[in-house]
């Protein structure tokens, strides 16, 4: 018997999953398929599921891949950023995806502060971390970050922000016992703002 809380195994393999290879395909039916994918995608909506029979996988899908790009949050379908109409907010008991996006520049120290003390406390419960950022004070240069449990990886992106282009932060975590409305707050409270002169 698992202890209080735990999580199955099998649920956090997903959880760090960048691609899911689905084998025996070929002995499902249509609507079994997709009921487990969408079942798979509650837990990690950006993992990539490769379907395979008898264990023949396209290797080109998964061998001399980068395998995470940090920048492919961009790609992420728009409405998962979004709660749905009647979504619980928040479910104790099971792994899930969470997207959270806002405009504005971040005050670099206050969202360092805000993710380390996040990362230590909720080390157990967060299996990964994503985001796409924008600082101020640091011109066009577009910041990207990941993480696992508590160790996280942060720095430029490849690419800085266009001329015109939209900056807009987005984070992404998995994990169990995730709160949108309170990941929001926080993460909102991290942005910079300037002070006002008496």
């Amino acid at each position: 018997k698992k202890p209080d809380g735990a999580v199955n195994e099998a649920y956090q393999q997903v959880a760090f999953a960048d691609k899911i290879l689905l084998n025996k395909i070929d002995l499902v039916s249509e609507e079994e398929k997709k009921a487990l994918k969408e079942r798979l995608s509650k837990i990690n909506k950006f993992a990539m599921t490769i379907e395979t029979e008898r264990s023949r996988a396209p290797l080109e899908k998964i061998l001399g891949l980068n395998s995470f790009n940090m920048e492919s949050i961009l790609s992420v379908d728009p409405d998962f950023f979004e709660t749905m109409e009647g979504e619980s907010r928040h479910n104790l008991e099971i792994v899930q995806s969470v997207g959270i996006k806002f405009k504005g520049e971040l005050h670099a120290q206050w969202f360092n502060l805000f993710m380390m003390d996040l990362l230590r406390e909720r080390a157990a419960d967060i299996y990964r971390s994503k985001g796409l950022l924008t600082f101020h004070g640091q011109g066009n240069t577009k910041f990207v970050f990941q993480g696992v449990h508590e160790q996280i990886n942060f720095g430029p992106a490849q690419e800085p922000w266009k001329d015109g282009e939209e900056r807009i932060n987005k984070f992404v975590f998995i994990g169990k016992g995730l709160n949108r409305e309170e990941l929001t707050k926080s993460l909102m409270e991290c942005l910079y703002k300037e002070e006002k002169k008496e």
